[in-house]
């Protein structure tokens, strides 16, 4: 998990041990160290999330990190989010996933241009779920359109 996704979470407090975790592990992997960074990537899922943090905050004092703007924060979740619906095999999961996107693009962006298409893909899912009398939508053809879509909003990982 990149720091902006992780910065949305803790700003909407609901960030578990596991994503501070992922954090590191993704800095160690893009061989990135530091001494609390490497001691953060060792812990478990079931640690408590105070010492989880304790850590997390030394590591980005030692890598110079800043939290990133909100707006920054909520593009790098949805990437987050649009690199989950790539690796996902579920199509209930992906179309969660989705629904989870269209709802943070209009409540935390309100509609912005370059993220539109997540509003007409959450358009698409509700006729498939809801409109018994709609043939004009088929599923595959809106779990392609959701890949497509995730491909190019991962862009803001």
């Amino acid at each position: 998990m990149k720091t902006p996704a992780l910065f949305y979470k803790i700003n909407k407090n609901n960030v578990t041990t596991s994503d501070y975790i992922r954090w590191s592990h993704h800095f160690l992997e893009n061989n990135i160290s530091s001494p609390s960074l490497s001691i953060l990537s060792s812990f478990s899922n079931r640690e408590n999330i105070f010492e989880v943090e304790a850590y997390f905050k030394r590591a980005l004092d030692e890598l110079v990190i800043e939290g990133p703007c909100f707006s920054e924060c909520v593009r790098g979740y949805i990437g987050f989010l649009a690199g989950e619906i790539m690796k996902a095999d579920s199509h209930a999961h992906i179309f969660a996933l989705a629904r989870e996107i269209f709802l943070i693009v209009a409540t935390e962006l309100d509609y912005p241009d370059d993220l539109m298409e997540w509003y007409k893909i959450s358009e698409m899912i509700d006729r498939l779920q809801y409109d018994e009398e709609s043939m004009d939508v088929v599923e595959e053809d809106v779990l392609f359109i959701i890949r497509e879509e995730a491909k190019r909003s991962s862009g803001y990982l």
